[in-house]
């Protein structure tokens, strides 16, 4: 009896026909996603919990290739459990037999690390700069330099940063990312992948005009200037397209002042300040590396691992029979 309903379950046909709905539903889900692209956040990873954080009608190709999808993982085990019966009885040639247990439990390891990283996976973005950022279980990270190659034409070719990262045993280590180079931990079940990156403008070299003192201002970093005090309130984007800086000067017995200044060494008559009857001129911009990530979380690296070794061994087997066969 219960070979039988086992023999039901797997039957070949009835996991061919799965195997070609589950299909259709990939197919059908690749449409409708191009389609509301609105509905999905950029750079969208696999996680299946968002498909339920709201449920949406037009997910429906969703919910159905997870019912096929589970359909076809119980026709699969069948078969595995029916392979495994038949190797009991038969007492002829049982390599077809191994080599289908091998491919079954392969296929079987596989939706299984993917239904899992769907469900149990995470994904999150980041903004790394030179002040430390925390990114759950890896630590702090922080961004040292970012570069950007380009083609010939001037498009985009490659974004590479290179990051300094304290893990929480205290372990700290530099790594260089770019697209298509994440950065790895825990046996690559966790990732920091570049989105893109830039060096923006953080802060300014003023020089004084009568003696050339220089004078790097950073944001609410106030510096003693001709006995007052001169603090960047900070670097902005004008509506000609111009970084524009705002200073605030404090002196005793005197009114703070609000003082602008454009960041271009083309503009002569507006890159300058005057505080105390005396010139600061600009000089030079001061940029820190901004890079955008994504962080992911696979926890079935493991189970993909192991479905990788046991389709390998199929596979061999599988080649072995064959050329046993033809001879």
């Amino acid at each position: 009896m219960i070979y039988r309903i086992v023999e039901i379950l797997g039957n070949r046909h009835a996991g061919f026909i799965l195997c070609l709905i589950v299909i259709i539903n990939l197919a059908a889900g690749s449409l409708v996603m191009n389609m509301n692209p609105e509905l999905y956040p950029p750079f969208f990873p696999f996680d299946l919990k968002f498909f339920f954080q709201p449920t949406l009608g037009v997910h429906w190709w969703l919910y159905l290739l997870l019912v096929t999808f589970g359909l076809f993982g119980i026709n699969m085990i069948a078969c595995l459990i029916e392979s495994i019966i038949r190797i009991r009885n038969t007492t002829t040639d049982k390599r077809r037999l191994f080599i289908g247990i091998f491919i079954h439990a392969a296929v079987i390891l596989t939706m299984a690390a993917h239904i899992y990283d769907g469900f149990y996976g995470s994904s999150g973005q980041a903004t790394l700069s030179p002040k430390p950022t925390t990114i759950a279980g890896i630590g702090d990270v922080r961004a040292l330099s970012v570069h950007s190659t380009y083609h010939p034409d001037g498009s985009l070719k490659d974004t590479e940063a290179s990051l300094l990262i304290k893990q929480a045993d205290g372990h700290t280590s530099q790594q260089r990312i770019a697209y298509n180079e994440p950065a790895t931990f825990e046996a690559a079940q966790r990732e920091i992948i570049i989105q893109g990156g830039e060096e923006r403008a953080a802060g300014v070299i003023l020089i004084r005009k009568n003696d050339g003192e220089i004078f790097k201002m950073m944001p609410y970093q106030p510096q003693q200037i001709n006995n007052g005090r001169l603090t960047l309130k900070g670097i902005y984007q004008s509506q000609m397209q111009v970084l524009i800086a705002q200073f605030v000067w404090e002196r005793l017995s005197e009114q703070p002042q609000l003082l602008t200044m454009a960041l271009s060494e083309q503009m002569a008559r507006h890159n300058k300040i005057s505080v105390a009857n005396e010139v600061l001129g600009y000089k030079e911009m001061l940029k820190v590396p901004v890079v955008a990530v994504m962080t992911r979380y696979n926890p079935a690296i493991p189970i993909i691992l192991l479905s990788l070794i046991v389709a390998t061994i199929g596979t061999i087997l599988q080649i072995r029979y064959a050329r046993t066969q033809s001879a």
